[in-house]
């Protein structure tokens, strides 16, 4: 099995805990170290214990001096060594064979370099990255190789939106594209937040680097923050190169989401039941099938996605990360 260490143990690094702790029986890794450097083991403690959206009741977890012990229905049990320490004093540092950067604070190359000595053959970066390879699960994934050491796995939003807009070019051509957001915000930043507001979002600058038929001439993301810490809502809309009927949109988009290329990745919902059905979708979007519409050669989707629990497409990523022949590639054979 191969080891990986989480460090930051913030909304993401809890998500993931919790994501692989529900997914083990499909994971080729296992968590094996936990640093942050702000809370004690004590904090984390209290903070599984006790989180309101990130509820860990099919476990039993308590403390044994510097380890996690999480007991599950099955009775198995597992140990994570856990430790409290500013990033370059890390004890475990070169330890595992690959390092989930989780805390949001190391998000280039350089801040990942140090990461790679021992056993540590790869680094996960759990935010976009400017200089750092983008591997999108569903897009580009197929793509990573053992040269690539330092890697992000995009955004929640990226997610959403990057592997269907491949799969929609592909089949139809997309002339242009927009995609709207109403994005929430974590349940312990609400009191600062009284209004809508508009920000930057990472799609707006990492969609055009990853798609080729999109840039700043025919593709606009608006992205509002609204004081609500509940599962966010999306809107995309597609104008098509080839003239296409609804119903056969409809039934390529239900083939691609059940069996085809974009299987596991999004959902068709029959009915449009709210917002918090989809609290930790497994999905990187879902959307509602009555809410699909085409007008005039555009094809606009309206859905919702759970940016908290984007920790579904991190796994992913480090569950195909961690097959042998990523990890331990076959030497190269020389003539």
């Amino acid at each position: 099995m191969i080891k990986t260490g989480i460090n930051g143990f913030g909304r993401f690094g809890l998500h993931l805990l919790k994501y692989w702790l529900d997914h083990k029986d499909k994971a080729n890794f296992e968590i094996s170290y936990i640093n942050d450097d702000f809370l004690s083991i004590k904090e984390v403690l209290n903070i599984i214990n006790s989180d309101s959206y990130v509820v860990f009741n099919n476990y039993k977890i308590s403390l044994a001096d510097n380890q996690l012990v999480i007991v599950g229905n099955d009775g198995l049990e597992q140990r994570i060594e856990y430790t409290n320490k500013p990033k370059l004093e890390i004890p475990w540092i070169g330890k595992p064979d690959i390092f989930l950067e989780c805390s949001g604070k190391n998000t280039s190359k350089k801040d990942c370099d140090i990461y790679l000595i021992g056993n540590t053959k790869k680094v996960l970066i759990s935010a976009t990255s400017w200089d750092a390879k983008n591997i999108i699960f569903g897009f580009n994934h197929q793509d990573l190789n053992e040269n690539d050491k330092i890697i992000s796995y995009g955004s929640c939003t990226v997610n959403a939106y990057v592997p269907l807009a491949n799969y929609l070019h592909k089949k139809y051509g997309i002339v242009e594209s927009d995609a709207n957001f109403i994005h929430n915000i974590p349940n312990y930043k609400l009191k600062d937040f009284n209004t809508l507001h508009r920000k930057f979002c990472t799609l707006e600058k990492s969609g055009p680097n990853l798609l080729t038929f999109i840039n700043e001439n025919n593709f606009t993301v608006n992205y509002t923050v609204v004081p609500y810490d509940g599962v966010s809502m999306l809107d995309f809309r597609f104008k098509l190169k080839k003239n296409v009927s609804y119903q056969e949109l409809i039934d390529d988009l239900q083939y691609a989401f059940s069996q085809g290329e974009l299987a596991y990745l999004y959902d068709f919902q029959e009915s449009d039941k709210g917002p918090e059905v989809h609290k930790f979708t497994t999905y990187s979007a879902v959307f509602i099938k009555p809410n699909t519409r085409t007008i005039n050669g555009n094809l606009y989707l309206h859905g919702y996605f759970d940016n908290e629990n984007s920790v579904n497409r991190y796994f992913d990523l480090a569950n195909y990360v961690s097959t042998e022949k990523i990890i331990n590639p076959l030497p190269k054979k020389f003539d």
